[in-house]
């Protein structure tokens, strides 16, 4: 039958899945658990609203509904994705159906940072708190406030991406709303900024439980020494008791990083016109991203495969196709521009520079290039239409 315009469109199809942990974790709200998706051998985390007190219940029901808004809105490589939800109105409670984050928390991350049998000491330090800015500073730009940063809501995954999860109590912001710190006065009870008397909360406000939440947990590790950070000056500067004395953005933060890179760097003026001739190729050809950003952060990874492209076009100047040097650092879908095409010249030149440099500076250098192509706009791809 014929849909008008206004009218519902209902799919009666359920969906099935395998329980494949039905404790992943409990809390006054409710609990989760972990599912399969048998249909696309897929994992997926199902978070249920069922606190045991009924009067909780029925109070916060609107902030898990606000939940599933906020997240539908997210698309962020390092913020958690909502794939479905159901929402039973009727008896204030519901399902979200979202992206399983295989790694750990943001302390057993730390804590085993340093210990050469974990995976996790593969990773940098300074990679994941590059990549938490950029995933705060995203939500930033969507007007959306965290108010929940802990331990448990930050994860890095066996791939060492980092993720931003729970947006259980967060917030979209209004511009007439007051942002009171409501949930917020039951959180975050180690050092609080001066807004929290004020029962004020802004963007700003996050950025402070963040700065709070790493600095702390760098400096209780055992294994931890100065040179294993490079940004403890940024830390200290983002978790002021004074909103005046902190950076006024996420935006700020990630400007201060790409500068504190490059100006801690022993970097010639040759060394920068290498490094420009190569991204400015690599950004030329790239026109955009389809559906959302995501980057390769792994060096070995990244040389790989400009030696292979290097190989692929022994015999030629220019590379024949521009998505071989894509590749290397985008790891999603893109849109690229086939010319003009890249100089072999130039990738050599830049990759026989990179590969001199320690390990510390490869990942600043390749943080800073993710960080100029991450400009680039995002394109939705075509939706599957059921008609």
């Amino acid at each position: 039958m014929t849909k008008n315009n206004g009218d519902m469109v209902k799919f009666v199809k359920t969906r099935d899945y395998v329980m494949v942990n039905n404790n992943l974790g409990n809390g006054s709200f409710g609990k989760t658990v972990l599912l399969k998706d048998p249909f696309i051998d897929e994992l997926l985390v199902a978070k249920k609203y069922a606190p045991d007190d009924e009067e909780i219940k029925e109070r916060f029901y609107s902030n898990f509904l606000d939940e599933i808004k906020i997240l539908y809105k997210l698309n962020h490589r390092n913020v958690v994705r909502i794939y479905h939800y159901y929402a039973y109105e009727n008896i204030s409670t519901g399902f979200i159906l979202m992206e399983y984050v295989d790694g750990k928390n943001i302390k057993d991350f730390i804590s085993e940072l340093w210990d050469f049998l974990s995976p996790m000491s593969l990773f940098s330090l300074d990679d994941v708190f590059s990549q938490l800015i950029d995933g705060f500073e995203y939500i930033e730009n969507c007007g959306i406030l965290h108010r929940d940063i802990r331990e448990g809501n930050i994860m890095v995954d066996r791939t060492g991406t980092a993720k931003i999860i729970d947006f259980g109590i967060g917030k979209i912001v209004n511009r007439d709303d007051t942002n009171s710190y409501s949930l917020g006065d039951d959180i975050n009870r180690y050092t609080l900024p001066q807004e929290h008397s004020e029962g004020v909360y802004t963007s700003k406000t996050d950025m402070f439980y963040l700065g709070e939440l790493l600095h702390r947990l760098i400096r209780t590790s055992e294994d931890f020494d100065d040179s294993s950070f490079s940004y403890s000056d940024i830390l200290e500067k983002m978790m002021q008791t004074n909103p005046e004395d902190r950076f006024s953005s996420f935006a700020d933060i990630r400007e201060a990083i790409n500068s504190y890179d490059f100006v801690n760097m022993d970097v010639s003026t040759s060394d920068k016109q290498i490094y420009q001739n190569f991204t400015n190729a690599l950004s030329n050809a790239l026109s955009a991203f389809i559906d959302e950003k995501k980057f390769n952060n792994d060096t070995k990874y990244f040389v790989s495969l400009l030696e292979k492209a290097l190989r692929d076009n022994c015999f030629e100047d220019n590379v024949q196709n521009n998505s071989d040097i894509i590749r290397s650092v985008v790891v999603g879908g893109y849109k690229y521009n086939p010319n003009p095409s890249i100089s072999c010249e130039t990738v050599k030149a830049f990759l026989d520079w990179f590969k001199r440099a320690n390990q510390q500076s490869q990942q600043l250098i390749l943080n800073n290039i993710i960080a100029k192509v991450s400009l680039k706009r995002i394109d939705e791809s075509e939706p599957e239409l059921p008609f």
